[in-house]
């Protein structure tokens, strides 16, 4: 029973993100957002980055990537509503810096380094699987970010809203699925891990390297 509740919550939570990043794209492509309104949608925002802030050990960090994210969305976007692209920007600028920042030389891929505290030792064509992925997931942030700033300046509101809301975790489940189903086919007799495991791997990661929150 507790595993039913488990899972239920999960899809209730996963079905709520998606219902407000629903909301977000309806209210920024309407055609006039009042401030009470525009208050509501961005209540949510505001409460996550200064729990963020709040918990985190990194606080400097993380206020260098919002003022980032806001200077980002303000001077290529168009108006106030080019500021709800600010929870994406932030988010990818700083997955960009914790998976990139792995890959200088003497550094160890951070996908790596989570498949070896699942596993132990690594072979040596996962070693180099794992670090082309640690590059793929670099390429796939890079790739956001260029694209909603592109959406942005050429003043596709609808489009661009469309994609940081509605499309950003349907894509990121592709790129999960696309890894998944790529090694279920190339690397058959090694174990696959789940979403839940990686999660795990990372926790842990994150307690014994002291990475930011």
């Amino acid at each position: 029973m507790s595993r039913v509740a488990g899972i239920a919550g999960k899809a209730i939570l996963v079905l709520s993100l998606l219902g407000y990043q629903l909301l977000v794209h309806l209210g920024v492509t309407a055609s006039a957002l009042d401030p009470a309104r525009a208050a509501l949608l961005a209540a949510p925002m505001v409460a996550v980055g200064v729990w963020i802030l709040i918990r985190s050990p990194h606080r400097l960090l993380w206020v260098l990537i919002l003022a980032a994210a806001v200077a980002m969305t303000w001077f290529v976007g168009h108006g106030s509503a080019a500021l709800y692209g600010v929870p994406h920007a932030a988010a990818y600028l700083f997955l960009l810096w914790l998976f990139g920042r792995t890959l200088r030389d003497g550094r160890e891929p951070l996908i790596t380094r989570l498949a070896r505290h699942g596993r132990g030792s690594l072979p040596p064509a996962m070693e180099t699987y794992t670090r082309r992925l640690t590059i793929a997931w670099c390429v796939f942030f890079a790739a956001q970010l260029a694209l909603s700033a592109l959406l942005l300046h050429l003043g596709w509101l609808e489009s661009w809203s469309l994609f940081i809301n509605v499309l950003n975790l349907p894509l990121v489940a592709l790129m999960f699925a696309a890894d998944y189903l790529y090694r279920v086919a190339r690397y058959r007799d090694w174990p696959q891990s789940s979403i839940a495991n990686v999660i795990r791997a990372y926790a842990r990661d994150r307690a014994s390297t002291q990475l930011p929150h």
